[in-house]
């Protein structure tokens, strides 16, 4: 479990991150939720699609980082072995807590920027400084703050997107049936895409609306992202082969 302390400019001032030992807490991922604004950056490397939580059966956008449940194909060499990275590794080691609503309306909940001290990129000696001499953010948790706030931002909009999706009945299931060289195929069920057929006979008023609210691009980015399904059959069968 996480060591999550609330970010502190003092406490926290000779701190430094390493990132790629950072982003080794999410080497064993082989899926990530992901948020609406990022859909469209990362359909160019992963394949994207729906899960339902086991609490409650609601759907959740998430990117595949493999196909077998104990390996991420995107971590080789121990680094993130892609150019674009989901932001919910990017952002390792922090972490956005919500304090408690100070009255009754819970609009006044605070987010709280945190940082997990027992992960493995959290040093003192190597990598990039959070604060300079004056306590001041550095370029690199600046960058970091912006990647919280992209996620912070997109959880609300992304709800809306799959809730939306779900009305209109664009949500179905698949099951991938995966061949790997010199191994049997491998069939993977539980997972979801958009019901391209649906999506195309939509009325313009319908369409009309997930277009103006940036929906329609992105469902058509996942549809699309499905190709990189293979692309993840031959790292899984090259990774075989090296094991």
């Amino acid at each position: 479990m996480p060591n999550l302390v609330n970010l502190d400019r003092v406490a926290h001032r000779n701190l430094r991150v390493v990132e790629e030992q950072a982003f080794s807490v999410c080497k064993d991922l082989t899926m990530c939720p992901v948020s609406l604004s990022e859909i469209v950056r990362l359909v160019v490397e992963y394949p994207i699609v729906f899960t339902k939580t086991a609490e409650n059966g609601v759907f959740v956008c998430v990117v595949l980082l493999g196909i077998t449940p104990d390996r991420n194909l995107y971590w080789q060499d121990g680094r993130w072995n892609s150019f674009m990275v989901p932001l919910n590794v990017g952002r390792q080691p922090f972490f956005v807590a919500l304090a408690e609503p100070s009255g009754a309306d819970p609009a006044t909940q605070q987010a709280i920027t945190c940082i997990d001290l027992d992960n493995p990129g959290v040093q003192a000696i190597d990598g990039e400084p959070l604060f300079d001499a004056n306590g001041d953010y550095t370029p690199y948790l600046q960058h970091k703050m912006r990647l919280l706030a992209e996620l912070v931002d997109g959880e609300h909009r992304s709800r809306l997107f799959t809730e939306k999706l779900a009305e209109l009945g664009l949500i179905h299931p698949i099951q991938l049936e995966l061949k790997m060289p010199g191994a049997e195929t491998r069939k993977f069920s539980g997972l979801y895409s958009i019901d391209e057929r649906k999506l195309r006979a939509l009325d313009a008023a319908a369409a009309a609306d997930l277009n103006s609210n940036g929906y329609l691009h992105a469902a058509h980015s996942m549809i699309s992202s499905l190709g990189h399904l293979q692309i993840l059959a031959r790292r899984a069968s090259a990774a075989a082969r090296e094991a």
